[in-house]
């Protein structure tokens, strides 16, 4: 049965940006380091290779967890699955060491386009960690990574990496007991990463998210709040998987 982790109890550092050798950014003080960042399982590929880093200056303790996603009536759910498993699934690191944790396919490459899971990083307390004198509450840092695991190509392709799947994306505002709420709908076969949201009206630009503002998988809608101030008026422009940005379609009302 999925699950929906439950509101921030921790502190979630989710990350999602472009993959790159390195981090391009370091992170706060007594934080990890994780590359790629958006890792995926290719064709017949069997594993894709985590990196985590300790800049700091005391061993940090982690667990790896790989979860399936889903995303249900507007939220993000996560189910425990055997298809990935991350190993080694607890690692210490030592100052300034790094650890390579795998991220294996048990089962065949999945038939659908694309197949979403959750990579789930959580920093374990430790007896000895240091903590501040009078401090009430001790925060363990969370990370949040996607994970795309991908069919074979084609056999007449003769090629391990098939096409990616596209999105298709429609959107809709409205109003509920929170407030007012942008909605995108996917009804393409591949994921959608939306960063830098705006409502484009002639020469004005209302900015939604000058970042991230999340991911639509296949299949699903997500809602998102319309930030006060915000006029939604006009067309909504988004910056969809990295690529320019470009307009996406109204839903009819």
């Amino acid at each position: 049965m999925n699950r929906v982790f439950p509101p921030l109890a921790l502190l979630i550092a989710a990350l999602f940006l472009s993959a790159a050798p390195r981090p391009a950014v370091a992170q706060q003080p007594g934080s990890i380091l994780i590359w790629p960042i958006n890792p995926v399982i290719e064709g017949d590929n069997r594993a894709a290779a985590l990196w985590l880093e300790n800049p700091g200056k005391t061993p940090v303790t982690l667990q790896v967890r790989v979860y399936g996603w889903a995303q249900q009536n507007g939220r993000e759910a996560f189910a425990p699955q055997e298809e990935i498993l991350g190993t080694p699934p607890i690692v210490s690191i030592q100052p300034g060491e790094r650890q390579l944790v795998r991220l294996t396919r048990t089962t065949p490459p999945p038939t659908v386009a694309e197949q979403p899971y959750r990579v789930i990083v959580d920093e374990i307390p430790t007896s000895d960690a240091p903590t501040a004198t009078g401090a009430a509450v001790s925060f363990r840092m969370r990370y949040s990574l996607p994970l795309f695991s991908y069919p074979v190509g084609g056999a007449q392709s003769g090629k391990a990496k098939a096409p990616r799947p596209q999105p298709a994306l429609g959107w809709r505002t409205g109003t509920d007991a929170d407030g007012r709420f942008i909605e995108v709908r996917n009804m393409g076969a591949g994921h959608a990463r939306l960063t830098d949201v705006a409502f484009v009206a002639g020469d004005s630009r209302a900015v939604v998210a000058a970042g991230l503002l999340g991911y639509v998988l296949p299949g699903a809608t997500m809602r998102w709040p319309i930030p006060q101030g915000v006029t939604a008026a006009g067309e909504l422009s988004a910056v969809v998987n990295g690529q320019k940005a470009a307009r996406i379609e109204r839903l009819p009302e």
